[in-house]
């Protein structure tokens, strides 16, 4: 008796096992990877069995009593399918457009695959992407992402800037929600130039551009905020050097808020480096600060409307050996996007939006006392249709910018007395564009995408340039030739031209930079770029190379790139026309084994300037010109609580020119120079480890402890060259001193990240 008894306990426990197991319940989102938007009517089947459901308008769906053992898929028509484990579904399950009919994919790994792209060199990266990046001092930065990418580097220690293909920071495009931002450099590179926890997703293009972008030669950065949440959330975090809360707000099921905020705090730490000559040292004194607030509101199905506003903030003050230098600079952004969904095959954008970047500069270096103001302000509208069906894609619009800049204002002064700059002149210029871009399949191996975008540049009469109107050509086209499940080859071709002139200060590892129009004398900058690529992805392995080839013409320089700039009555009289040429080899590998995923990433490439008026003529390195880029990231998921991460960066100096010495010549001082950029900065390299600890669950509250080494073996990557002199103006001959100044020395700091 007892035996069966307990026979039918088993039984029992078994049966009630399997119904427990058999009893799961799952509620995702399904996501477009490209546009970050919900995607309804998408068929979610029960493999095997009758059981399904479509997703509802904001991309939801829920099914109920699952075995764990259950697939399901996803599938509707302009999407690729996906089937996935049960284990595989997460809260939010992203999929992608096709442009032709074809065969189930696989779930990769990575969300960057360059596989199913048609563009070469385009990356992609979501929230998650963002989340498994490595801490550096208790930020996550968003725009180091793309650092990490091969053919790209930071502009120099003390900028979060990008250097892509040998161009300049200026020739980069960044847009926030359709919002043109002009600087996305924060003082140091540390903290992230985009507060990463408002970044929904991040697309990046460094050739084969869209043709709705324009105005720029060398890089594409399109970052989108987060969208209407299905309920209230916030996050944030507080550290040693910077604290930031953001909060996702649904109001209703119409209206939605996004506020988010960050404050640094680098003074706190002053005290423990006042020996130092970095950025924390005495004397010295730096922080940072930004805002972000969104509203969105659905205004009908098939319509809604979304307005962000934004505002940076840097300042940073140098008193050290009698010095009194300061900078300040920031953005503030607003803009207005309303989208429009016809069917479900056709879509329209519309944008309006003001853009403001200020910055001013003083300093009292040697003989001058002096101040610098600049300004670049952008008034835009942009409208545009897209058109997706199963074998193409197509995208055609118009935009409208009207452009005010202020190169430089400047006041300055010697002994006391004022120096005469004349013609602070204000440069206006509207530009109109239409564009076009059509991606399409010719076949299952062979896909293309062609775009076109016609450029009309009017620019506004001074007391320095007349009236005058330019028009620009810029045809691109992309192939993908993918000859196996793994495996693509790619080729691109892009002519792009850029109104805008930078000039900089190259002595200075800081946002010291003007901007020209183009004139008569001046002609806009024009590229040609060629790009061939080589991919090979798995579902836990993807290496990437490519060979690129690049020439712009009409590039301008400062003569001397010294502060002797500054105080030209025309700054036109200071820059000099020439052209520079790059190319290189980019290698990246990024491997998943179990817990631990590396990745790394290899840039061989060279860059060389000519001008009539520089070396007798001949070629010689560009200004950032960097041979040798070499990064790597390992992030091991040591349980469920810890994780480990390492990050190294190296990469070759930036180039300058110095200054030889100071000649007095009829009471007026003369700066001579040594050969252009014959000096190079020291190369740039560190070690940054980090370990996090999630604390367990209590509800909806998460919350991460991190603890980050930064520059681990603290070596002294400078920032900014300083000349000391020594003499008066009574002298003929003054001679000069060059001092490096170092940023972050070894640093550790703690951090704790929390959401709920």
């Amino acid at each position: 008796m007892k035996v069966s008894v307990f026979k039918c306990l088993c039984v029992l426990l078994l049966f009630f096992s399997n119904v427990l197991v058999a009893q799961k319940n799952i509620t995702s989102r399904v996501v477009d990877i490209k546009t970050n938007k919900p995607v309804s009517d998408v068929s979610v089947e029960v493999i095997g069995t009758t059981k399904g459901i479509y997703t509802n308008e904001e991309g939801v769906f829920v099914l109920e009593g699952l075995s764990s053992k259950t697939k399901i898929k996803l599938s509707k028509i302009s999407y690729e399918s996906l089937i996935l484990d049960l284990s595989e579904v997460e809260t939010s399950i992203y999929i992608s457009p096709k442009v032709s009919v074809l065969d189930e994919v696989l779930l990769r790994s990575f969300s960057s695959s360059q596989l199913r792209n048609t563009i070469p060199d385009q990356i992609y990266y979501t929230q998650k992407d963002i989340e498994k990046l490595p801490y550096i001092l208790g930020e996550k930065d968003v725009i180091k992402l793309i650092q990490y990418t091969p053919g790209v580097q930071q502009a120099a220690e003390g900028q979060s800037g990008l250097l892509v293909r040998g161009g300049n920071g200026s020739m980069n495009l960044t847009v926030l929600d359709h919002i043109y931002l002009h600087n996305t450099a924060h003082l140091g590179g540390l903290f992230s130039a985009i507060n990463s926890d408002f970044v929904s997703s991040l697309e990046f293009s460094k050739a084969g551009f869209d043709a709705v972008y324009g105005g720029r030669l060398a890089s594409i950065t399109d970052i989108k905020t987060l969208k209407k949440p299905d309920s209230t959330s916030f996050s944030g975090s507080l550290g040693l050097l910077s604290a930031k809360l953001t909060g996702n707000i649904k109001l209703n099921e119409k209206h939605s808020v996004l506020l988010s905020g960050r404050r640094t705090y680098l003074e706190a730490l002053k005290p423990f480096f006042e020996a130092d000559n970095s950025i924390l040292g005495k004397d010295k004194n730096y922080f940072l600060h930004d805002f972000l607030a969104k509203h969105g509101v659905k205004l009908s199905k098939k319509s809604q409307l979304e307005t962000t506003f934004y505002t940076t903030k840097d300042e940073f003050r140098d008193q050290t050996d009698d010095r009194n230098r300061a900078l300040e600079w920031g953005n503030t952004l607003i803009g207005t996007t309303f989208q429009y969904q016809y069917n479900s095959n056709l879509r329209s954008h519309t944008t309006l939006f003001k853009s403001d970047y200020r910055f001013s500069f003083s300093d009292d270096e040697f003989p001058f006392d002096y101040e610098a103001n600049s300004a670049f302000d952008v008034l835009g509208a942009q409208h545009y249709f897209t058109l997706q069906k199963s074998k193409y894609v197509l995208k055609t619009g118009i935009a409208y910018n009207r452009n005010t800049i202020l190169p430089k204002r400047v006041r300055a002064s010697i002994d006391n007395s004022p120096v005469e700059i004349l013609n602070q002149e204000t440069y206006k210029f509207q530009d109109l564009s239409v564009f076009s871009d059509l991606e399409f399949a010719f076949s299952r191996a062979l896909k293309a995408k062609a775009g076109l975008r016609v450029s009309t540049y009017i620019t506004a009469a001074n007391n320095l340039i007349d009236e005058d109107t330019y028009t620009a050509l810029e045809p691109r086209l992309s192939l993908k030739y993918q000859f196996s499940e793994h495996q693509a080859f790619k080729l691109s071709y892009q002519r792009l031209e850029q109104f805008i002139h930078q000039a900089t200060i190259g002595t200075l590892n800081l946002p010291a930079d003007f901007f020209v129009i183009s004139t008569a004398a001046v002609a806009p900058q024009k590229s040609n770029q060629f790009s061939m690529g080589y991919v090979y992805e798995t579902n836990d392995l993807q290496f990437n190379s490519a060979v690129y080839y690049k020439n712009v013409q009409n590039y301008t320089e400062f003569e001397n790139g010294s502060v002797n700039n500054l105080f030209s009555n025309n700054i036109y009289d200071d820059i000099l026309i020439g052209e520079f040429s790059s190319y290189g080899l980019e290698l990246s590998l990024k491997k998943k084994i179990n817990k631990l995923t590396a990745q790394a990433s290899v840039t061989l490439s060279k860059t060389v300037a000519k001008f009539d008026e520089i070396n007798q003529g001949n070629y010689f390195p560009a200004t950032f010109d960097r041979p040798i880029n070499l990064n790597g990231i390992a992030h091991y998921k040591l349980n469920n609580r810890i994780e480990l991460s390492a990050l190294f960066l190296y990469t070759s100096g930036q180039n300058y020119t110095r200054p030889k010495d100071i000649r007095i010549v009829s009471q007026r001082p003369i700066l001579n120079f040594e050969p252009k950029n014959a000096s190079r900065f020291p190369d740039y390299h560190r070690l940054d480890l980090s370990c996090t600890y999630a604390f367990k669950p209590r509800g909806k509250w998460r919350s991460k402890l991190n603890l980050t080494l930064y520059n681990v073996y603290n070596n002294k990557n400078p920032f900014q060259i300083s000349f000391f002199t020594f003499g008066d103006t009574g002298d003929a001959f003054i001679s000069i001193t060059e001092e490096r100044d170092n940023l972050f020395p070894f640093l550790p700091t703690v951090n704790w990240s929390f959401s709920f």
